[in-house]
């Protein structure tokens, strides 16, 4: 099978390297790609018959993703079997519609389910009318609206832009002066077209866990959970990030909290996007926040979260190819449930310094293949080449990822590993896994 994956960052690296790993997979194209995916690209284009079409340096073309046709005439060009598209803005544009209705396979959402994602409104109101348990909120349109919604909440409460804003669209208010800010600046424009709108919520105690489920519309299969450390500080502190790093399984969620998640919260949402005309077909990623009610639906994102799905990728036991294209051909009730490792996978991310704001660019990086001697393996999120050296290109750079028998194991390697990696400028978290670390050391004693 030919197979054309789309995005650049470490998610669509674990998925190319992933995907390489399938011998379903003939040859492998991505765009736009990063030099991770690149040399992925390569390797497994090099078993190609096909080989020989394939351009040097692995990339096909550097698409305009919003640019349906062009993605469309490539499909055709070269047979593309699988269509993978890792980030969310295409999904929502509706790219996965184009596709589907040129009769191409593809790994996503169209774009009124991945309003799940798209607007953060339209879910909460899904929850509202299938009784989904999530925080109270109210839907607010301008900044006169929002400030006297926040002053009924009260502090501390959660102000969010209704749309796509780049997982920089979310306000943890804890005292009101931080909530009128994040109000005004929402409506201030900061967030473009995300902001035309925004939710105001309750703010909901616990401890949060991500949650994945694969469902073609009406079949649904648990794909694992994790949890990211979205603080850029030691002990979570500091702005919010894309994230700083992720273990999975997530202790945390226990099978009978897993039963909960699927029962009360993906299930009946699979069923109120069918029963609403847009059946879902992709992954839904959920965030949850466990409470003492149970499970509550923070937010769902409608592709693979970032870095949740390098560990996934380091535990999946099952050929991804045969689940993505069950999923994207409405068979997953014909195939098993994927296959995963009982061991702990970690990511650490190494960012550039000036992250979550501006990064610093250029950036020289040494020493991956030292990381990855000893099993662990170093995911491209931020890179590029230039003139033969590869650099920083991003906020977030690296994922560097390991397995152990537990979290601490984990831990252990994937640290051990970044240490051979030479990246002046980057920094990284020394603290992820901490919460599961401890847990297991206090188990111990």
């Amino acid at each position: 099978m030919n197979i054309l994956l789309l995005g650049s960052g470490g998610r669509e690296h674990a998925l190319a390297w992933k995907l390489a790993q399938s011998p379903r997979c003939e040859t492998l194209w991505a765009s736009p790609g990063n030099p991770g995916i690149d040399s992925t690209i390569v390797e497994v284009n090099a078993r190609s018959p096909a080989g020989d079409a394939i351009t040097s340096d692995g990339l096909c073309f550097k698409a305009d993703l919003s640019d349906h046709r062009s993605v469309f005439e490539f499909c055709e060009m070269y047979k593309i079997g699988l269509v993978v598209i890792g980030p969310e803005a295409p999904l929502v544009d509706g790219l996965a519609d184009t596709l589907r209705d040129a009769g191409i396979a593809v790994f996503g959402p169209g774009a009124a389910a991945a309003r799940l994602e798209g607007s953060k409104g339209f879910t909460k109101d899904l929850c509202e009318k299938a009784g989904i348990p999530t925080a109270g909120y109210e839907r607010v349109r301008s900044e006169a609206e929002g400030l006297a919604a926040i002053a009924r909440f009260g502090a501390p409460v959660v102000i969010k832009a209704d749309g796509l804003a780049a997982g920089k669209g979310v306000t943890v208010a804890m005292t009101m002066a931080e909530a009128e800010a994040a109000v005004r600046d929402i409506f201030a424009g900061r967030f473009g077209e995300a902001g035309a709108e925004a939710v105001i919520e309750e703010f909901l105690e616990g401890e949060e866990a991500s949650y994945f489920a694969l469902t073609d519309g009406s079949t649904i299969l648990a794909f694992g959970s994790a949890q990211d450390h979205k603080r850029v500080g030691v002990g979570d502190t500091g702005p919010n990030t894309g994230g700083m790093g992720a273990y999975s399984p997530a202790p945390v969620l226990t099978p009978e909290l897993e039963r909960q998640a699927m029962t009360s919260i993906i299930a009946p949402t699979v069923k109120a996007m069918a029963d609403a005309g847009c059946p879902y077909s992709g992954v839904l990623y959920a965030g949850l926040m466990l409470t003492t009610e149970g499970p509550k639906l923070i937010e769902y994102n409608c592709r693979f979260g970032d870095p949740e799905c390098q560990v996934l990728m380091m535990r999946l036991e099952a050929d991804l190819v045969d689940v993505l294209s069950a999923c994207a051909e409405n068979r997953l009730a014909a195939i098993e449930p994927p296959r995963f490792s009982p061991d702990t996978a970690l990511t650490i991310v190494m960012a550039a310094r000036g992250y979550p704001g501006t990064p610093e660019k250029g950036g020289a990086i040494h020493g991956i293949a030292a990381a990855e001697a000893n099993g662990a393996k170093v995911f491209h999120a931020g890179t590029a080449l230039v003139e033969g050296q590869l650099v920083a290109n991003g906020g977030r750079v690296l994922n560097v990822t390991a397995r152990g028998q537990s979290v601490r194991e984990a831990q252990a390697a994937a640290y051990a590993a970044l240490d051979k990696i030479d990246f002046e400028s980057g920094f990284c978290r020394p603290d992820i896994g901490w919460r599961e670390v401890d847990r297991e050391l206090d188990r111990q004693s």
